[in-house]
């Protein structure tokens, strides 16, 4: 437990969690400024979350641990910390932290933009809109945690951090011409994008994409006692 919590401190210490925040309040507040007087102001927070998020959240909730975890394991810090872990289990507590750090990256400056679009009546329906912000934590969890997953199977730095972004772009472009138009990804994190109310489909991708990580970071659990 001791090492969850002091992981999880060290989130608030990494720049790339605070570039990725930025990045994204950055995209959030742009589409804001883009969309005023032409959105219906009752729906300011939906428009605005709607029109450049979507589609390159995935490397931004990567982007907080993805590449410091590739330089851990070339300077063998990781193999320290699982010596250290005499119980076992530092993979999987390690994907914990990084599937948390993926979703309050995504989250809390979406929860910035709510809380400005409440204050100026830009929410129109407050549980419809809440329940869109939420969903940005089970985005931004299950894409750090494939990220993480992917550390187990390559040994190039940037591939954790760019290859969520490749697996949801091929998605994007092969749903449509496989039908499977209603597990359209942008709309798991922004459901409006296409007027879609929030369904169990909408969980089904980020579901699958944390069920990968998680079987990657067992496998690679395995092959590390090897």
């Amino acid at each position: 437990m001791r090492f969850i919590v002091t992981d999880l401190k060290r989130i608030f210490t990494e720049p790339a969690f605070y570039i990725s925040v930025v990045l994204d309040l950055f995209l959030l507040f742009g589409g804001m400024l883009s969309v005023m007087g032409t959105c219906d102001s009752e729906m300011l927070y939906l428009c605005s979350q709607s029109l450049a998020l979507p589609f390159v959240a995935p490397v931004l909730a990567a982007m907080p641990y993805a590449v410091m975890i590739m330089q851990e394991k070339e300077t063998r810090y990781d193999t320290l910390m699982k010596i250290k872990l005499r119980a076992g289990g530092y993979e999987l507590r390690r994907m914990l932290t990084c599937g948390i750090s993926g979703a309050a990256a995504l989250f809390i400056p979406q929860l910035i933009l709510f809380v400005v679009c409440f204050f100026m009546d830009g929410i129109k329906e407050f549980p419809y809109d809440f329940s869109v912000l939420m969903m940005s934590l089970s985005f931004g969890f299950s894409y750090a945690v494939i990220s993480y997953g992917l550390t187990f199977v390559n040994r190039q730095r940037y591939v954790p951090l760019v290859m969520p972004q490749v697996i949801y772009l091929l998605c994007i472009y092969a749903f449509p011409l496989l039908k499977l138009e209603r597990f359209y990804p942008p709309l798991d994190i922004s459901p409006s994008v296409y007027g879609s109310d929030i369904t169990i489909e909408r969980f089904i991708i980020p579901l699958c994409l944390a069920a990968v990580g998680f079987l990657l970071t067992l496998l690679g659990k395995a092959g590390g006692r090897r």
